[in-house]
């Protein structure tokens, strides 16, 4: 089963399907609170099916191939600087159509970048704050709102969203690395001289949604844990919680 239905509803209709005895892929995130992603993650557990957050950064080539050059140890990562950028002052979709739910920029779009920072670096982050501007007065969201976070190791994130910035929409990646920079967006990667570099042979596809349907379906034929089970994502929906009590302190 796979759930591309409002973020609210992720959490309730993960676990229905679950006790229904199916498998699930939950569309980021995964769930908009840290006491609904842990009861995902206890049903999964309960009934030992697949259940796969669709963290999409993990599998677009771009972030896969900074990927293997850390597991060959040919790369470490000492900052990345992220910018997400939309202009959204209305409730519409990226493609600029009337929503009936609410977008929120921490626990949907930061939940891209906490998760990928995370996961490049194989830690958990020990610190981690954030700064919210002002909530839009229909919307009830920060319509922008600025996250750093760092390791125990000592590499450092920055991370900057908006929904008011007027012009290229989408996330924008730069990895600052002891041996090299590279630019990753989406599907697409650039030394830090805006050279492009050859992601040809790095998966099946150059899709980064298609990859993530391919491991969904796999993991469940081979019997394993997906590569962003709901497990392995909720380290991020445990800063983002830490980061959001911040808000309100």
């Amino acid at each position: 089963m796979i759930l591309s239905t409002p973020t609210q509803m992720h959490a309730d209709q993960a676990v229905a399907c679950m006790e229904a005895g199916k498998h699930v892929l939950v569309e980021i995130p995964m769930a908009d609170s840290l006491a609904d992603s842990v009861r995902i993650v206890e049903t999964q557990k309960q009934t030992g099916l697949t259940a796969m957050a669709g963290q999409v950064r993990r599998f677009n080539p771009s972030h896969q191939w900074i990927q293997n050059k850390i597991a060959a140890g040919e790369l470490k990562i000492q900052q990345m600087d992220v910018q997400t950028y939309f202009f959204r002052r209305t409730n519409t979709n990226a493609k600029g159509e009337p929503r009936t739910w609410t977008d929120h920029l921490l626990w949907h779009h930061a939940c891209h970048t906490v998760d990928l920072f995370q996961y490049q670096t194989g830690e958990t982050v020990s610190e981690a704050f954030g700064i919210q501007g002002p909530h839009h007065p229909d919307l009830g969201i920060a319509m922008d709102m600025s996250i750093g976070m760092k390791t125990p190791s000592g590499a450092i994130c920055t991370l900057s969203l908006s929904f008011n910035n007027d012009g290229p929409l989408g996330t924008f990646f730069r990895y600052i690395c002891d041996t090299g920079t590279y630019l990753a967006r989406y599907d697409d990667l650039f030394d830090g001289r805006e050279n492009q570099i050859d992601l040809s042979d790095v998966a099946v596809s150059n899709n980064g949604i298609e990859l993530i349907d391919r491991e969904f379906i796999a993991a469940i034929r081979e019997g394993r844990e997906p590569n962003g089970s709901v497990a392995q994502v909720l380290p991020a929906m445990e800063t983002l919680d830490r980061i959001e009590r911040g808000f309100q302190s």
